[in-house]
């Protein structure tokens, strides 16, 4: 049953004929429901008008009151407007004196920028240089910090040094009472000595004489010549604190290879204690002594194993000869130094 209803509807709405006749009727009954309608809102607007007009009549016979007092208010109005176009007319006076000042302002504000950029830059080279300055600060105060330990070892040893000093004070004391004592013994050596000289003179004559008379000898003419050379400097040995009776002739052997080993050596020479005293005598010292001089400085300490004391005892030297062996600490005891 359903189904032929759906049939005959569908039927009907395919049919142009139907549908139009339908649009008509439908279209005839909603037009007058329309027009009933508007007529009914256009009657409530007219009645709402009427009562709009009847307020505005009421409105405009306050309005005229009002306009007087607009006309008035105006009026004052009017007179604060030329007031305000006169402090406008100011205004705009003051705001061109602002617009040079600004003009004025923003150049200096350029030139304050670029001053910032500046200090900007310097600000930021400082704070590296800042940072430096930090690193180095650090480096100091651990530096301070050493010093300070160091301080306070010196200030012990100073303290230390200060009892010491007392201690050498007391001793300085005595020295200078003994070198007083020496000043006294000093001069009367200086008496002695004043006495020698004029005694040399005289063994100097003696010397020159004696020398004369051995010229033809060779260095070492012999025993005889030795011991004489010596005696005749007997009182200038005596200053050094030798004995000339001591000295002694004698052969050394290098048996250590020292020079040439198993060599044989002659040597005057005497034996204390503490050093051994080695003499070269000589009429007239020339560079063989100087060589023979050299050659017993390195052999005697090392045979004897003591200090050795080394003097050339002669009538004549050589003066860089002389000059030479004073280099090397011998003692020359002689009359006369030859160019």
């Amino acid at each position: 049953m359903a189904s032929e209803s759906d049939d005959m509807v569908k039927k009907l709405l395919e049919d142009p004929k139907f549908i139009s006749t339908l649009a008509s009727k439908i279209y005839d009954r909603l037009k007058d429901e329309v027009v009933i309608k508007r007529l009914e809102e256009n009657t409530e607007a007219i009645r709402n008008l009427q009562q709009g007009i009847m307020g505005l009549e009421e409105a405009v016979r306050q309005q005229g009151g009002s306009i007087k007092s607009l006309q008035e208010t105006v009026k004052q109005h009017s007179e604060a407007i030329r007031g305000l176009q006169e402090a406008v007319k100011q205004q705009g006076e003051i705001l061109r004196e602002h617009s040079e000042a600004i003009k004025s302002l923003q150049e200096t504000v350029k030139q304050h920028s670029e001053a910032i950029r500046g200090l900007q830059e310097a600000v930021k080279q400082q704070g590296e240089i800042l940072r430096e300055h930090s690193e180095a600060i650090k480096s100091l105060q651990e530096t301070v910090k050493q010093h300070s330990e160091a301080i306070r070892g010196l200030q012990e040893a100073v303290k230390q040094q200060g009892e010491i000093l007392r201690e050498h004070s007391e001793a300085i004391k005595s020295l200078q009472e003994t070198v007083k004592q020496h000043s006294e013994a000093i001069k009367g050596l200086q008496e002695a000595v004043k006495q020698l000289s004029n005694d040399i003179k005289e063994v100097s004559k003696l010397t020159i004489k004696l020398s004369t008379e051995i010229g033809s000898f060779t260095n070492r003419a012999g025993k005889g010549l030795e011991k004489t050379i010596m005696m005749v400097y007997k009182e200038a040995l005596e200053l050094h604190g030798i004995d000339p009776n001591k000295v002694k002739h004698g052969n050394i052997v290098d048996t250590l290879g020292i020079i040439d080993k198993g060599r044989i050596f002659e040597v005057d020479f005497y034996e204390t204690n503490d050093y051994v005293y080695v003499f070269e005598i000589k009429n007239f010292a020339d560079e063989g002594a100087l060589e023979q001089m050299l050659v017993r400085k390195k052999l005697v300490p090392q045979l004897f194993n003591k200090p050795v004391k080394l003097f050339l005892v002669a009538n004549y030297v050589d003066k860089k000869v002389k000059e030479e062996l004073e280099k090397e600490g011998v003692t020359i005891i002689s009359s006369m130094v030859v160019e």
